[in-house]
């Protein structure tokens, strides 16, 4: 194996993987916004702002609920594949390529910021002006996670395998652990709400073999060449651990946080 061509932090190509995030990356489940929902997050008429929305795991089915929804992503191509989701459903939805740090939306207009899975990628310092700027009075900030756990014999292959080809995914065991309270809240953020569950979601060979090609270890890390030589050796590996459909658990956290003004 050749070894690994990285792209370090910032530096990740999210716009390579936007085809295979969109049709392998599983959303959350029912249950996630049922407890969304309940808490205040996605309710008809409320102006939702969904920093980091990739593909549209929250946007979309926000938009469907009737939440007025601008989906904002620095990367062009995820926005793309989002708009032409959207289309498809006919559902209305607007799209923002800019950073979550630096908006250039107008302050007090949002009733709820979303962030799944982006969270981290953003500045500390500039997020905690930016997000309590773009709120209303009274506004909520949910920040959510859906990682596949390392628990079963193929989740554990799997990850043996992405380690050879990118070793900080190895690294990433830590950020898997559930914290009410994580580190990075401090004024003006305060936690409102935490919930955590883990639940099983279904995949075939080819299905979970397009997810791991959409993560952050892989297609927006490594060389299309090695993209595809990890992908092949991946296809091997199931063939001769997984039958062809088989489920995956997954686990969801989920926290509301107020902000302090």
């Amino acid at each position: 194996m050749s070894a690994p061509q990285i792209a370090p932090g910032a530096g990740l190509n999210w716009d390579a993987t936007s085809i295979d995030y969109a049709r392998h990356r599983p959303g959350y489940p029912d249950s996630f916004f049922e407890v969304a929902f309940q808490l205040g997050i996605g309710r008809a008429g409320q102006r939702v702002l969904d920093l980091g929305a990739g593909t549209g795991a929250l946007a979309l089915q926000f938009a469907r609920q009737g939440a007025q929804v601008m989906a904002l992503d620095a990367s062009v191509g995820q926005l793309e594949t989002l708009a032409e989701k959207a289309a498809k459903e006919r559902l209305e939805l607007e799209t923002l390529h800019a950073r979550a740090e630096d908006t250039g939306l107008e302050g007090s207009s949002f009733d709820a910021v979303t962030a799944s899975m982006s969270w981290g990628y953003f500045d500390p310092v500039t997020r905690a002006q930016e997000v309590p700027r773009l709120l209303k009075p009274g506004g909520l900030l949910l920040v959510s996670s859906l990682i596949w756990d390392e628990s079963d014999a193929i989740s554990k292959a799997t990850a043996a395998l992405l380690a050879e080809y990118n070793p900080a995914s190895a690294r990433s065991a830590a950020s898997k652990l559930t914290n009410p309270i994580p580190d990075w809240v401090a004024p003006p953020f305060a936690v409102r709400s935490f919930h955590s569950w883990v639940e099983d979601l279904r995949f075939t060979r080819e299905s979970w073999r397009g997810r791991i090609r959409a993560s952050k270890w892989i297609g927006a890390a490594l060389d299309a060449q090695i993209v595809d030589s990890f992908d092949r050796e991946h296809d091997a590996l199931l063939r001769a651990v997984a039958p062809e459909r088989f489920p995956i658990p997954h686990r969801i956290t989920l926290h509301v946080l107020t902000v302090d003004r």
